[in-house]
């Protein structure tokens, strides 16, 4: 019997883990979320509300150590129930940037290239 073919990683930038907040906006209000993982592409977060897929969000975040916000505008490309560490119920949120400034894109590379690769 042969066992099935591994998936090739389907990602195209490294990506850096992180756990910091994020602010992800579908609606006037934005919410808190936390991020897990970030790349020049894209983002996950663990958010307390849904966000249904192929949503156009906004998210607002300074990087760790610095002090510069930096707002991106994405589609949601997976919106997964999870339980938190503290056994909360959250959603488990990953965006695909469809826009990003070159200086943000440059300090997210930047901000990858230091940290903990995923």
């Amino acid at each position: 019997m042969t066992s099935p073919t591994p998936q090739a990683d389907r990602r195209q930038a490294p990506r850096a883990a992180g756990s910091f907040p994020v602010k992800i906006s579908h609606k006037p209000e934005a919410e808190p979320a936390l991020l897990r993982d970030i790349s020049e592409k894209g983002l996950a977060c663990a958010s307390p509300t849904q966000v249904a897929e192929m949503t156009l969000v906004s998210l607002d975040f300074a990087l760790p150590g610095a002090t510069e916000r930096h707002t991106v505008k994405g589609a949601v490309v997976r919106c997964e129930p999870m339980i938190s560490q503290k056994g909360k119920r959250e959603w488990d949120v990953a965006v695909y940037f469809t826009e990003i400034t070159p200086v943000t894109k440059a300090a997210i590379r930047n901000y990858v290239a230091k940290g903990k690769k995923v």
